[in-house]
């Protein structure tokens, strides 16, 4: 309940400002409308979030997709008013003029994102002693995107004729009925597939998570160690700390196989680098997903998007190849990363 609260206390204040800011540029007296529109508004996210957790049907996800989306629009509103407030002092131009502008770059910038956030594309990155081809997707969100997402997502990975697909988390929402008729696409992976828990899973339940990969060939990698093809992968459930990582490190044994690892979030590659790792495999953080929140999340993960070196060890952060919350990237991109050897 706490959190519930703390979290609509900082959009209703983020309504709060924006509608003020439109009322008063537009010149709208604050009446009665105005707490009709901003109590509503602050509510839709946390409502929408928990009908289409608990029903998941066709009313509730469309409900659920115009609350994100305006969720997006609103944050960048947020930024857009804030400068123009900033820029009023200097640039003297009539209100109305502020008004449209600002809502025409807020709808210009969201439809942009919108149509970007869509679009898969593909990261190459060539990696020193490995030796197969993998195609790393992080952060798919099933249940945040639909049947068609999930589609171009497997379809884009097939083409890619990868040795072996790693996921690092986060690869669902939800257990509603919509989430595990989406889910049977899984199985079109065509080839074999390793998967490792995000913090999503822990909201979906891990038994629910059980119960969707089922009926597909993935297999759920919970703080193990298997050999495949040469090659040894570890996969960590996810934590928010480094003390799960650092016990599964700790018992596994030294071996000369090049090793993988496979942590949702992108914490502990100091001690994955000491343990002889060769490559960790993250996602979580998005990159921010829609600027400039890159920059708060930067504030707790200092490695947000692309590889990373730590002496012989290198550390790849999916930016995500799906999205969560608003339908939105703005200044990142939904990735599909595929490892290839050194050439």
């Amino acid at each position: 309940m706490l959190f519930v609260l703390v979290v609509f206390s900082v959009y209703l204040g983020m309504n709060g400002y924006v509608l003020a800011r439109l009322f008063h540029l537009f010149a709208i007296s604050k009446t009665v409308w105005f707490y009709l529109a901003l109590i509503p508004l602050a509510l839709s996210f946390i409502v929408a979030l928990a009908l289409e957790s608990r029903f998941g049907n066709q009313l509730t996800g469309g409900f659920f997709a115009l609350a994100m989306l305006w969720l997006g629009t609103c944050g960048l509103l947020l930024w857009i008013l804030l400068a123009q407030q900033i820029l009023a002092l200097v640039i003297p131009l009539p209100q109305r003029v502020w008004a449209i502008g600002a809502c025409g770059l807020a709808c210009g910038l969201a439809l942009y994102a919108f149509v970007n956030a869509r679009t898969i594309t593909v990261r190459h990155e060539q990696i020193p002693r490995l030796p197969l081809k993998i195609a790393h997707l992080s952060d798919i969100h099933i249940g945040s995107i639909g049947p068609s997402t999930l589609a171009d997502i497997i379809a884009k990975t097939n083409d890619l004729k990868p040795d072996l697909i790693l996921i690092t988390g986060d690869l669902f929402d939800n257990a509603t009925p919509g989430t595990r008729a989406t889910a049977a696409q899984l199985k079109r992976f065509a080839a074999p597939v390793l998967f490792t828990s995000g913090n999503h899973e822990d909201y979906t339940g891990h038994d629910n998570v059980r119960q969707m990969l089922a009926a597909t060939q993935i297999r759920w990698l919970r703080n193990e160690t298997i050999d495949f093809n040469g090659i040894r992968i570890i996969g960590v459930d996810n934590s928010h700390g480094t003390q799960l990582l650092q016990a599964v490190l700790g018992r596994t044994p030294p071996s000369p196989a090049y090793t993988i690892l496979m942590n949702h979030q992108p914490t502990g590659f100091d001690i994955a680098a000491h343990r002889g790792i060769g490559l960790m495999l993250s996602g979580h953080v998005h990159n921010g997903q829609i600027w400039p929140f890159n920059c708060v999340v930067g504030l707790f993960y200092p490695y947000l998007k692309g590889l990373h070196a730590n002496g012989g060890a290198l550390l790849n952060v999916s930016t995500g190849t799906g999205i969560w919350g608003p339908p939105m990237r703005l200044g990142s991109r939904s990735e599909i990363v595929l490892l290839e050897p050194m050439r």
